[in-house]
């Protein structure tokens, strides 16, 4: 019977390992993201199907087992980072389930980054300490945002957080007189049932 006790030893391991090795996969992700966008000289952005952000950020839930995502090369537009709470997350366009696995999705629709209006960013809260939007209730009105493009690097100064039901759309009201940048969540973290939201304007745009 010693093979089953060495089956059963072996499969808590795996037990054990596999969320470990899952949380890494999804971080190397998020960094090749990164590595293939900042040594890319193309500008290609392309376009995902748009998901109704109740139906991502219902689905957060740690990602299932039957099949992981392809990986994503194109259709990155810039990093955002918030030095705050340690962050450097790859944003994309498009708030996909897909997308919000490794990385943050810009919401089309809303204003493109850096330009007058509302540019709405959504990204999950991981469970892991530290990754997407998890420590995103750590920053305080007057802190900055980054927002870094191929030929820009835009900063934010944060202006205001609230929390609010899903439906209320008044949280992407365009203001044609200013650059708002808005990030989205969920809250709480576990079984959501509202948004965590975080409103910047553009304070300085510099040219790279």
């Amino acid at each position: 019977m010693k093979w089953l006790a060495y089956l059963l030893i072996a499969t808590g391991l795996c037990i054990m390992v596999y969320p470990k090795a899952k949380s890494a996969y999804y971080s190397y992700q998020e960094q090749q993201l990164l590595k293939d966008w900042e040594s890319s000289d193309e500008d290609s952005v392309i376009q995902q199907s748009y998901q109704q952000l109740d139906d991502v950020f219902s689905d957060n839930s740690e990602p299932k087992r039957t099949h992981e995502p392809q990986k994503l090369k194109n259709g990155i537009i810039g990093k955002l980072e918030i030095n705050k709470i340690d962050l450097t997350i790859p944003i994309m366009e498009g708030a996909s389930q897909a997308n919000l696995k490794v990385a943050a999705g810009h919401l089309k629709g809303t204003s493109p980054v850096g330009e007058a209006g509302n540019s709405a960013i959504a990204a999950h809260r991981s469970y892991t300490y530290g990754k997407q939007f998890n420590r995103l209730p750590e920053v305080e009105v007057g802190d900055t945002i980054h927002v870094v493009t191929k030929n820009k690097k835009l900063t934010y100064r944060i202006i205001d957080e609230m929390i609010v039901l899903p439906d209320d759309l008044s949280v992407l009201r365009k203001d044609s007189s200013e650059s708002i940048l808005t990030l989205i969540t969920c809250h709480p973290m576990k079984n959501p049932t509202h948004r965590y939201i975080v409103k910047a304007v553009l304070d300085k745009e510099e040219v790279l």
